[in-house]
């Protein structure tokens, strides 16, 4: 075996897949160029740091289970003028995350709360941070069913254990039942204690967050955590949904006309 197959074989051995594959292609190019042993190095590393940043990278984003992909740019602050773009730019520092800060969408559905949720754990898992999504529904579900086949205290982990976290549709169905409104205040009051960001989205006006508990004293518990040193958009304005279907309407009925001429 040539001392050049030697070196792929090890690569490989040693798990460095891009570095092998790459191995061929830099070593001529060094070659060619008269690179220094440094510098041929330097750039075989950065062949299988890249690799593996984008290979865990791919890995977070899988294990976040994020519904759809949404950046802070794609956000039309235009139609939506009550959303304040100075604030979401400065949450995109992630400075919230050292901060321990929560932060909850309030508004009517389609408004463009999980949008920016979504947005904004992405960047955090795009920084090197775990991220989480599941609506309040599941999370009850869950943690309920966990909790009658005795596996609660590890399933909870799911939802305590990332750096971000976003509840979706907090109110959209009641957290009715005892147990329901026990896991879901477990889930926030560890993520309190442990200084992790939760990102909230609800429809309902915290007033009414009694009603969606059936507790108004678990209610109140689970605000108290959540409201404490929170950030909190009350985003008045249209729907996307709606507007995209308008336009759909719009579109259609241009195309009939066009059909009768």
């Amino acid at each position: 075996m040539s001392l050049y197959e030697q070196i792929k074989a090890d690569l490989g051995y040693l798990k460095l897949d891009a570095a092998a594959q790459s191995f061929a292609t830099l070593a001529e190019q060094a070659r060619v160029d008269e690179w220094t042993h440094i510098e041929f190095l330097a750039r075989l590393i950065a062949e299988q740091a890249t690799a593996d940043r984008d290979r865990r990278l791919t890995a977070r984003l899988r294990y976040a289970r994020f519904p759809y992909r949404r950046t802070i740019e794609e956000f039309d602050y235009d139609f939506q003028p009550s959303v304040d773009r100075k604030l979401v730019e400065d949450l995109a520092t992630l400075r919230f995350i050292d901060e321990h800060r929560p932060i909850l969408f309030l508004g009517q559905p389609g408004c463009g709360k999980t949008h920016l949720a979504v947005a904004l754990a992405t960047l955090a898992v795009e920084a090197g941070y775990r991220g989480y999504f599941t609506t309040a529904d599941n999370l009850c579900r869950t943690l309920v069913r966990a909790s009658i086949e005795g596996n609660l205290a590890s399933k909870l982990k799911t939802f305590t254990a990332p750096t971000v976290l976003v509840i979706d549709d907090v109110g959209l169905l009641p957290i009715g039942g005892t147990e329901a409104s026990s896991v879901f205040f477990q889930v926030v009051n560890t993520r309190y204690e442990k200084g992790l960001p939760t990102l909230v989205t609800t429809n309902r006006g915290l007033p009414e967050w009694g009603a969606v508990f059936g507790d108004t004293v678990v209610a109140a518990a689970v605000l108290d955590r959540l409201m404490h040193n929170a950030i909190v958009f009350n985003i008045k304005g249209p729907s996307w949904r709606l507007r995209e279907h308008n336009n759909l309407q719009i579109a259609s009925t241009t195309t009939n006309e066009r059909s009768l001429n």
